[in-house]
């Protein structure tokens, strides 16, 4: 059973900051223990009596802390399974006014996991995290600034009207007749960037940060074609006359993989500095083709491809760590240091070095994408690895 008694004096002492790191791993072991909610809402519960009228104690907002353990810590595409020690653990710690010092488990090669609680220090300087940005490319080759524009219509393309809603994304509107010139936008998005709009036939896709989409101001013919490079998410709008593909680039204009569907939710991952370019279904059927052949994926599933061509099946994919860059998070899942460091030079506009050892290490997290730079290094350091900033040059220690 659960020493409630130490658990609420561990808990007292975290909130006013006076724990020492061996009373934070105390505390800590003490919530890895099986317990049920109605223990833990009952020993929160004497927590504010005791405290709601003590004007030296810190505030604790404990309605808060008490409503984020029923919430899952990540609003998922698809269901979240229920919320394990640690997610709970996180919860109670992030409500009580400390959110900087969550923990990170990760393992080497060979080796078991590990979990480390001591709060890192500060990073003296810092970035702020990415946000809406994006370049509109018209026809012409003249450059729209998205992020730096107010609402309303921006120009006319053809037969459609671009227009920046109030939520802030691009929309086109179809203004004149079919007949007119088909006309090609490409909208990109730089690193520290995200952005979403609205194709002429309704369709809505996201740009995750280095990615572009060329698209037409409206669609004709037997088929809606667009074409992307980076990360790219897509809600697809239904029309089983005319299929929705998508054709896949790399940086160097190299056509990676092509996507073939009729309306359906999907996400696309092809940066050019990753192993594999994967398509992850959400909803929907989707046919994918390589230089060595096509699939078709069901949901919750992905479709792999190598820059050889070849195509492969990942039947385990955690849909919601793929789709945790467009609700806001870093979602890491066992997941190799070298990776999440590629998602953070992207979404933090940093260059990446490494010092030290540069074995294979694997992290799992949850992490807010609306955090700082030095907010996300903090979580990562509690797992013994460090980091040196320069500028805008990010050295990982280990």
């Amino acid at each position: 059973m659960i020493s409630t008694d130490r658990l609420k004096d561990l808990l007292r002492l975290y909130a006013d900051n006076a724990a020492t790191d061996e009373e934070v791993r105390e505390m800590l072991s003490l919530l890895r223990q099986d317990t049920n909610d109605q223990a833990l809402g009952s020993l929160i519960g004497a927590l504010r009596e005791e405290t709601k009228d003590d004007a030296l104690t810190t505030p604790v907002d404990w309605e808060a802390m008490w409503t984020s353990i029923h919430q899952p810590a990540l609003q998922a595409p698809t269901p979240v399974k229920k919320m394990y020690w640690w997610r709970m653990a996180a919860a109670v710690l992030i409500t009580l006014g400390i959110a900087s010092y969550l923990w990170v488990t990760y393992r080497t090669v060979p080796g078991s996991a590990i979990v480390q609680s001591v709060p890192a220090q500060d990073t003296p300087k810092d970035i702020r995290p990415g946000s809406d940005k994006a370049v509109l490319i018209l026809a012409d080759g003249s450059e729209i600034t998205l992020d730096s524009t107010t609402q309303g219509r921006l120009a006319t393309q053809g037969n459609a009207d671009i227009i920046k809603a109030t939520n802030g994304q691009l929309v086109y509107k179809r203004t004149g007749s079919a007949d007119n010139e088909v006309l090609y936008n490409t909208m990109k998005t730089p690193r520290g960037g995200q952005y979403s709009l609205v194709l002429p036939d309704g369709s809505k896709v996201w740009l995750n940060a280095i990615s572009s989409i060329r698209y037409p101001t409206f669609f004709k013919g037997d088929a809606r074609n667009v074409e992307i490079t980076g990360e790219a998410y897509f809600e697809v709008a239904k029309d089983p006359l005319h299929p929705f593909k998508v054709a896949v680039h790399s940086a160097s204009g190299k056509e990676r993989m092509h996507v073939e569907v009729l309306g359906t939710h999907f996400n696309i991952n092809a940066y050019s500095d990753e192993p594999v370019a994967s398509t992850t279904l959400l909803e929907g059927s989707v046919k994918l083709s390589g230089l060595e052949g096509s699939r078709v994926i069901k949901p919750g599933q992905q479709a792999q491809v190598t820059d050889s061509g070849k195509l492969t099946m990942n039947q385990t994919v955690n849909v919601g760590e793929v789709m945790a860059w467009k609700d806001g998070y870093f979602v890491f899942r066992d997941t190799e240091l070298q990776t999440i460091m590629r998602q953070i030079m992207r979404w933090y506009d940093v260059e990446v070095k490494y010092e030290g050892n540069t074995a294979a290490r694997y992290f799992t997290a949850e992490i807010s994408r609306n955090k700082t730079l030095s907010g996300v290094l903090k979580i990562l350091e509690l797992s013994n690895i460090h980091f040196k900033l320069e500028g805008r040059v990010l050295t990982v220690i280990s």
